[in-house]
């Protein structure tokens, strides 16, 4: 595993949620949960989950992705004509070609822009920071629109189908993941300079053994998932306590001088643990599972949007996906 280390900046985040709110009661009670003797109440509890936004059946992802997509543009003051490149990192697209970014490149303006999808379940926003670091390190690209649409409402819904044909306690407790998840879009410009934050430095890490811990894969019939959250969890965490020493020692910097930890949003209980690995306050740490539950690969634009660090903070972003994939990167 090597250090990327990085020069371009972070110029414009934009999000979107759609307006459809539903509780996490409600998605239990709808799927049975009190058939197989789990309370309705039971995900908010254990996860601090509320509740989550599902999109319109007519929002496809790339609607999702280009509202978000005009709002980071317009927070970073860049001309759609000056992007270079544009690329979509959501874990579907709306069909195999051609790419989604082609719809957001036409949708905002970027008529000049290289485009191309690439995915990589919730950490694919930030693997395309990488890209787009690299990109402009090495003289490709000076903006880029780096976005993403997600609409794993989706599975909620068949998950929710499938359990009213067949449930078992057991069968409940490996598909319930599905529905910690709601639906948004987000999206970032990279630059070469800027006002924004400077990327200083990203680490990448795949532990694939642990691909079996979440699963999604869609067949004719039905969709194929299993999260075996507790032992995802711990994954995650021990994987960020295996890296975050050297993080912190590539960027010369100790835990009380980072001002935010932004970190994968897939409940209470990781949250408190990622700041603990971390070495940071809680506090510090800017929620969002708890309105919007888990955004996949959203979430990082989404909560950064929301959550806005001060000028010259230090800051984080620790993300995580299903494979299991980790990405440690650090901004000023």
């Amino acid at each position: 595993m090597k250090n990327q280390n990085c020069t371009a900046y972070l110029s414009g985040a934009g999000s979107y949620l759609p307006k459809n709110r539903v509780s996490s009661e409600e998605l239990m009670h709808d799927a049975g949960s009190e058939s197989v003797g789990i309370s309705p109440k039971f995900l908010e509890k254990s996860t601090g989950i509320e509740e989550r936004r599902f999109a319109d059946r007519s929002e496809t992802y790339a609607d999702l992705a280009i509202h978000a997509a005009r709002a980071a543009i317009k927070d970073a003051n860049v001309d759609p004509l000056d992007i270079d490149t544009c690329i979509f990192c959501g874990i579907d697209n709306d069909y195999p070609e051609p790419s989604t970014a082609h719809e957001v490149q036409r949708a905002v303006g970027a008529i000049n822009a290289h485009c191309f999808d690439m995915s990589n379940a919730c950490l694919g926003l930030l693997n395309g920071l990488s890209v787009a670091d690299a990109y402009i390190s090495v003289g490709a690209a000076e903006v880029v629109l780096v976005c993403t649409g997600e609409r794993p409402s989706d599975l909620s819904i068949d998950i929710t189908r499938q359990l009213k044909e067949s449930r078992t306690k057991e069968k409940f407790r490996r598909k319930m993941g599905a529905f910690t998840v709601g639906d948004a879009g987000g999206a970032f410009i990279v630059t070469k300079s800027g006002a924004g934050p400077q990327c200083k430095m990203m680490r990448f890490f795949t532990e694939s053994s642990l691909q079996n811990l979440c699963f999604y894969r869609r067949t004719p019939t039905h969709i194929e998932f299993e999260m075996e959250m507790e032992s995802l969890g711990r994954a995650m965490i021990d994987g960020h306590q295996m890296l975050i020493n050297d993080t912190y020692s590539a960027l010369k910097w100790i835990p009380n001088e980072v001002s935010s930890m932004y970190c994968h949003q897939v409940g209470a209980r990781p949250h408190r643990h990622m700041a603990s690995m971390a070495g940071v306050n809680i506090n510090i740490s800017p929620k969002t599972y708890h309105q919007y539950g888990n955004l996949t690969s959203a979430t990082f634009a989404v909560n950064y949007d929301l959550n806005r660090p001060a000028l010259g903070d230090k800051f984080l972003f620790l993300g995580a996906g299903s494979g299991c994939s980790l990405a440690q990167i650090g901004f000023q």
